[in-house]
């Protein structure tokens, strides 16, 4: 993806002045957080940081069984595992021929400025020439990890991500994305809307840093570092601070409880002892996927036991007097729903969508069609 930005070289006098202008970027806070906020790429971002919290955790057991310092890297730590090709189709769309976003974000960042549209568009009509030359044209995955490897390490000023680094990353991410079914049932044009926003967003923060390391202009890297903070805060609600890509692949610390809680799921043949409360909680698309697959297998596990589950929130509401939660839907035929007691609310109210939060209840199974519940639960 590095050729990118070739064609901007006569842009950069326009880009910086929007660099240095504190009401274009006023504006800009956030924004990706809007155009990123539906159920799909909330999934999409919980199982990948699911995926890399994982990793990260798993690697420091490793580490302290083996007497290593937890903090140490390794060459294989966060490398892509070898594994037999995907079936990565629900991960490509089927462009509409047009952008769709181009002219709204434009507008954001600089309304009624030609020039800022001339520079949105281009950019991202080289990011696609240059998926094309890599043979991942209208890729979701591709725009994934360009977004998380550009903005890392723009953010933590370590130069910009070598192809092949990029390209390790986007194999890990399409893997994960495709174990979790996270694109099932999302319409091409959806799909192009969400790879266009984080095409245009990172873009947009990386011809910044360019511009700034090219000319020596402090201040233009500066608030691209801070440009690319605001997109990886904006999707993955945790601080940019805490996600970092080097040689060895993409890092996402997440809190340590979160981190803890999301390892693996627990044991199948789950006890309703205190021993079992405090185990690793399954994730919530785990958990919906055996239900929908097998409900009496999936009973004869949790059913009348206490469990953690983790997974981000769609809403929160009342329902017959009680705090009713749900986790993001996720195209299988059940909805997984959290009912709190009323003394609750105060924790309840802190959730915001779509955070990750990880709760522990009593499983009820399903109550009716398309409702597999949980009820008194409490935030962990």
């Amino acid at each position: 993806m590095s050729k990118k930005n070739r064609c901007l070289s006569g842009c950069w006098s326009i880009l910086l002045l929007l660099v240095i202008s504190a009401p274009a970027f006023a504006q800009y806070s956030d924004r990706l957080g809007g155009n990123w906020s539906n159920p799909a790429s909330a999934m999409i971002t919980n199982i990948i940081m699911d995926r890399y919290a994982r990793r990260r955790l798993e690697k420091n057991l490793a580490a302290k069984r083996s007497g290593a310092n937890p903090g140490a890297s390794t060459s294989s730590s966060n490398a892509a595992p070898a594994a037999t090709k995907i079936n990565d189709a629900s991960l490509h769309f089927r462009s509409t021929g047009t952008q769709l976003k181009t002219r709204e974000i434009a507008n954001l960042i600089g309304a009624g400025n030609p020039q800022v549209l001339t520079i949105m568009s281009t950019i991202l009509s080289e990011y696609e020439k240059g998926a094309r030359a890599a043979g991942k044209p209208n890729d979701l995955a591709l725009a994934l990890s360009f977004f998380f490897a550009t903005n890392a390490s723009v953010y933590h000023d370590a130069g910009i991500p070598a192809d092949a680094l990029v390209m390790d990353l986007r194999d890990t991410i399409a893997s994960a994305l495709v174990e979790g079914n996270a694109l099932n049932g999302v319409t091409d044009r959806k799909k192009q809307e969400m790879y266009e926003a984080l095409v245009l967003y990172t873009g947009f923060a990386l011809a910044a840093y360019q511009e700034g390391k090219q000319g020596g202009n402090a201040e233009s890297v500066k608030v691209s570092q801070q440009l690319a903070g605001q997109n990886l805060q904006a999707v993955t609600g945790i601080s940019p601070d805490k996600i970092n890509f080097t040689d060895q692949g993409l890092s996402i610390e997440r809190e340590a409880e979160a981190a803890d809680n999301s390892v693996a799921a627990p044991s199948r043949s789950v006890n309703a002892t205190a021993e079992n409360s405090s185990a690793g909680a399954i994730d919530y698309m785990e958990l919906i996927r055996e239900y929908d697959s097998n409900e009496v297998a999936a009973d004869a596990n949790y059913k009348g036991k206490r469990i953690r589950v983790s997974g981000p929130l769609r809403k929160a509401t009342i329902e017959e007097g009680k705090v009713l939660v749900w986790f993001m839907q996720t195209g299988y035929s059940l909805d997984l729903g959290c009912y709190f007691e009323n003394s609750q609310k105060a924790s309840v109210a802190q959730l915001k969508d779509p955070q990750t939060f990880v709760v522990e209840c009593t499983m009820l199974g399903v109550i009716s069609p398309g409702r597999l519940m949980m009820d008194h639960c409490v935030l962990r």
